[in-house]
């Protein structure tokens, strides 16, 4: 290996924002590299077990499942696990309000697939790997990164490797080191809740629903799985809940959770092992600065209520590739503050209005004011009923 080496953009973190940025940019004819401070990833195994499916899933929506198919990623993500959702059911857990969504009264196929993020990610490496354009380093990081050239940045990582690019991207999540390295401000802030996330085993079919309760303690979602008696678990609990129910065997956990489940919806009968992990809101004040840009969590990070995370890196992903795509095209530095101005602009109005309405439902269905619950309860209703209002919001999901 040289000891240093020049390329078009380096981005730091090849997780599914990251590998989806490094394919669009090098199906332009941009030559890329990616530095990744984790393991290569593995053929994700198929096993059935409980214990063989990965607890972290993501909501994909025909939108985004459109980005990745039009690079050849949803073909190969296809030959995995894929679980498509057809209805949504969201309740207060405190009251009688409720709201249902369905693809047929959209007359839509499907409202989007619960996938494993190892099966996302495997499957955009496999077209990455068959990118030339295209190095990865894994199990390094960056180090250092200097600025102070026009139209170059230089870089070095932990493993001792030396690299220049017109423009760093950071894709290295809500602790991005690319951020800190760039001095990008942030505004942030602790939810004060942890969330348990497992596979469990339902004793009826999940019927393609995801089911969404609004609970004291948190929100609690079942995500439907390919197989049809198997959901993910995403259990978001206030810092006085969640360690004592962490803490319990899987006999009493289970216990709690049906606790909390409508007698009209499947039990949950077995459960795989469980992770945890806080919930922090961070969002980047800039997400740009000359020769450098943020995609991802490392631009924002919300609450995992909706699903929506994910959604929002890849519309990052799809806008940057498009503005660097023209870029390329002119013949302008890709690194250009105009340029990733643009970028900026038309992204981040978009991921402010979903982290507001985040930061709104986790207020509004975390209150125990009697006033605010009487009111949730009756919203929930109300737009249940008014069907143009409700199929307007399900639309806005499918974007």
């Amino acid at each position: 290996m040289a000891a240093s080496e020049g390329t078009d953009v380096v981005i730091a973190g090849a997780g599914i924002a990251g590998l989806a940025l490094a394919l669009g940019l090098a199906q332009q004819g941009i030559k890329v590299a990616l530095i990744e401070a984790s393991a290569e990833p593995t053929t994700p195994a198929l096993d059935s077990d409980l214990t063989a499916w990965d607890s972290r899933v993501s909501a994909l929506t025909p939108s985004s499942s459109a980005w990745l198919a039009k690079r050849g990623v949803w073909q190969e993500m296809a030959h995995y696990r894929l679980g498509p959702y057809t209805d949504m059911l969201v309740w207060d857990g405190s009251g009688t309000g409720r709201i249902a969504f369905s693809a047929e009264s959209l007359e839509v196929p499907l409202l989007g697939h619960i996938v494993e993020n190892r099966v996302t990610v495997y499957a955009l490496l496999k077209c990455v790997q068959q990118q030339a354009n295209i190095r990865v380093y894994w199990e390094d990081k960056l180090e250092a990164a200097d600025f102070s050239q026009p139209d170059l940045v230089s870089m070095d990582t932990q493993q001792g490797l030396c690299l220049s690019a017109g423009l760093l991207v950071g894709a290295d999540g809500a602790r991005s080191r690319t951020r800190d390295l760039a001095g990008l401000d942030i505004r942030a802030w602790s939810y004060h809740q942890h969330a348990i996330v497992a596979t469990v085993r339902l004793t009826q079919e999940h019927q393609k629903t995801c089911y969404q309760a609004f609970l004291n303690t948190g929100p609690l979602a079942l995500l439907p799985l390919s197989d049809p008696l198997l959901c993910s678990i995403v259990w978001s609990l206030d810092d006085p809940h969640w360690e004592s129910l962490q803490n319990m065997d899987d006999r009493d956990f289970m216990a709690q959770l049906n606790r909390v489940l409508p007698s009209n919806m499947p039990s949950v009968e077995a459960i795989g092992r469980r992770g945890i992990f806080p919930l922090r809101q961070c969002h980047a004040v800039d997400y740009v600065r000359q020769g450098v840009a943020l995609v991802g969590d490392a631009a924002h990070s919300i609450h995992p209520l909706a699903g929506q995370g994910i959604n929002l890196g890849l519309k990052d992903v799809s806008v940057l590739v498009e503005e660097l795509g023209r870029a390329w095209q002119q013949g302008t530095s890709l690194g250009s503050e105009s340029t990733l101005r643009r970028y900026q602009r038309r992204r981040k109005t978009d991921n402010l209005l979903m982290m507001s309405a985040m930061e709104a439902f986790k207020r509004g269905f975390g209150s125990t004011h009697p006033a605010i619950r009487v009111a949730r309860n009756m919203g929930l209703s109300w737009t249940d009923a008014a069907t143009p209002l409700k199929n307007w919001l399900a639309r806005q999901a499918l974007t």
